[in-house]
């Protein structure tokens, strides 16, 4: 008895053969792109933390260069700015002979710190500003607040600066 085919003149691929090389390359492909996306959200996530702390960090050096301008400070609630605190969401900033030279208060509308124009300091979003005289030197403000990371969470912000005179 013949067979019907012939082993010899056999050539290719079975479709057995072909499916699990099919299936092979896909479970590849779905694992490079599994890959792909977890690198690409770490990158943006590490790209928005560094911009947050990009802006912290010159928040931080504003506020420090106009208080180290200043001869005095004040710190007071931005409800009741003629009233002398210890904390506060407003910063008023004094000259030699005690008149204010620049405001930094807490805009809770725009959730961002404001100059005395009312203009936005820092294009960040903040929580909970607050200034407050440092317990140890009494020419020294300290500022805290807290900002967004790259996946929403808030992060508390700690500075300080000194008076120069």
């Amino acid at each position: 008895m013949r067979p019907i085919r012939s082993e010899e003149g056999q050539r290719g691929l079975t479709l057995t053969e072909m499916m699990l090389v099919i299936m092979l390359s896909l479970v590849v492909m779905l694992g490079a792109g599994t890959i792909y996306r977890g690198v690409e959200n770490t990158f943006r996530t590490n790209t928005h933390k560094l911009v947050a702390q990009k802006e912290s960090s010159q928040l931080s050096t504003v506020i420090s260069r106009r208080v180290r301008t200043a001869s005095s400070f004040m710190i007071y609630d931005v409800t009741d700015p003629m009233t002398p605190m210890n904390a506060g969401n407003g910063l008023a900033l004094l000259d030699g002979n005690g008149i204010v030279t620049y405001r930094l208060e807490w805009d809770n509308t725009n959730q961002t710190l404001a100059d005395s124009t009312g203009a936005r300091v820092t294009a960040m979003s903040l929580q909970n500003l607050l200034f407050s005289t440092d317990p140890v030197s009494t020419r020294t403000v300290r500022f805290a607040y807290q900002t967004y990371d790259g996946v929403g969470n808030l992060v508390d912000i700690e500075s300080g600066a000194s008076l120069r005179n």
